[in-house]
């Protein structure tokens, strides 16, 4: 753990409403906050989600988060979502990869929210610093969020145009209401009214808000006092003042002390376990990835050798490049979606492809060299595309 920070008092930004509607939601407002501290130093555990959604943002690092979070018993837990699908941000140094995006399988982030909520017991928040795409479903997975300044809360349309592919309209229109309604899930999860849901993923939604004092009333419509959305071409977005205005975040900072400080909190202690662990996988993956690559490029360069007396020898050494990237793919699931999106493989192909191989050298051992199942220069097998 690190050492307890002292924040230094923020300057006189904070509105009296926004304190008061933290202290309906039973945090403690600064002043009453610097008697707790005297007692007791909040610990307060950030769960980084950055990057692309299906790779970097993947279940399998949160169920390890997840243990250490109970092992460390946080009073706080902090999700820190940066996410922008085909976006020009790159978050990551490049790796903001657009053929990323769409990885993520909607069931197994429900699954994950909802690990989230029912294993952990401590006060959890969002802090939203950008989110463009699928990671506005993680978003609004949480009743209390707060949001960076120029953040956005953008990109669910992606949900709606899942179900464009289908030619018929009656299947079209029972798939997009099912995608809608997984979708929706979140929100409920969260706390939040389905018509911004509605909203936010389908186009032809419009979306207004009426207040009845700090009561927010959402409908899908243009009659309410502040207008959302009204195209009715494209679906509803919110900035992080928008955002804050209508109530969906409950305010804007510019990082973790400013955070801590609307909750309530002048000092607190952060855990960085959470951190070093996403960090690594994130790194871990990627260069993994990379050695895949290699280990397909070297093993097509083998089977293109693999002839005369060298032929088993250059084939077994193709056999195990290709079973370095089937070992890959198991243990990375982010490995797994990339290599099917980049190369048009899954794992049931690689298998087959590696026991073509294997018939193979069977074959040529027993003297039927040429009569063997699998091609020695034939690309990929089970429909692979070629390279």
């Amino acid at each position: 753990m690190s050492i307890p920070r002292r924040f230094v008092a923020l300057s006189g930004l904070l509105a009296a409403a926004t304190v008061s509607s933290l202290a309906a939601r039973g945090a403690e407002t600064p002043a009453s906050g610097a008697e707790t501290t005297e007692s007791k130093v909040p610990v307060v555990y950030v769960v980084p989600m950055s990057g692309q959604m299906g790779t970097d943002i993947h279940p399998s690092i949160y169920d390890e988060v997840i243990k250490d979070v109970m092992e460390v018993k946080p009073d706080v837990i902090v999700y820190q979502l940066k996410s922008a699908d085909i976006d020009n941000n790159f978050y990551l140094a490049g790796n903001d990869d657009r053929r990323e995006f769409g990885l993520a399988k909607i069931g197994e982030y429900r699954d994950l929210v909802r690990s989230l909520h029912e294993k952990l017991d401590a006060r959890q928040v969002m802090w939203v610093e950008d989110s463009v795409g699928l990671g506005s479903l993680l978003a609004l997975s949480w009743p209390e969020m707060y949001m960076s300044e120029g953040g956005r809360l953008w990109g669910l349309a992606r949900i709606s145009s899942m179900a464009a592919g289908w030619s018929d309209p009656d299947v079209a229109s029972k798939m997009l209401n099912a995608w809608v309604g997984m979708g929706n899930g979140f929100l409920q999860i969260g706390g939040h009214p389905l018509e911004i849901g509605w909203a936010m993923m389908r186009p032809e939604y419009n979306l207004s808000a009426s207040f009845k004092g700090r009561k927010v009333s959402w409908a899908n419509d243009t009659a309410g006092q502040w207008v959302v959305d009204s195209s009715g071409d494209n679906v509803a977005n919110f900035n992080a003042s928008l955002a804050e205005d209508m109530g969906l975040s409950q305010g804007t900072v510019e990082n973790l002390d400013d955070l801590m400080f609307l909750m309530g909190f002048r000092e607190y202690e952060e855990v960085e376990s959470g951190k070093e662990m996403v960090e690594k996988y994130v790194s871990d993956w990627r260069r993994t990835f990379d050695r895949c690559k290699t280990w397909w490029a070297d093993a097509q360069q083998k089977m293109g050798w693999a002839s005369g007396d060298d032929a088993i020898k250059y084939l077994g050494s193709a056999k195990t490049d290709m079973e370095r990237i089937l070992r890959a793919c198991r243990q990375y699931p982010a490995v797994e979606a990339r290599w099917q999106q980049d190369y048009g493989m899954s794992i049931l192909q690689l298998e087959l492809q590696i026991e073509g191989i294997k018939d193979q050298i069977g074959d040529m051992r027993r003297g039927n060299q040429g009569r063997g199942r699998g091609g020695s220069n034939r690309g990929r097998g089970g429909g692979g595309r070629g390279l």
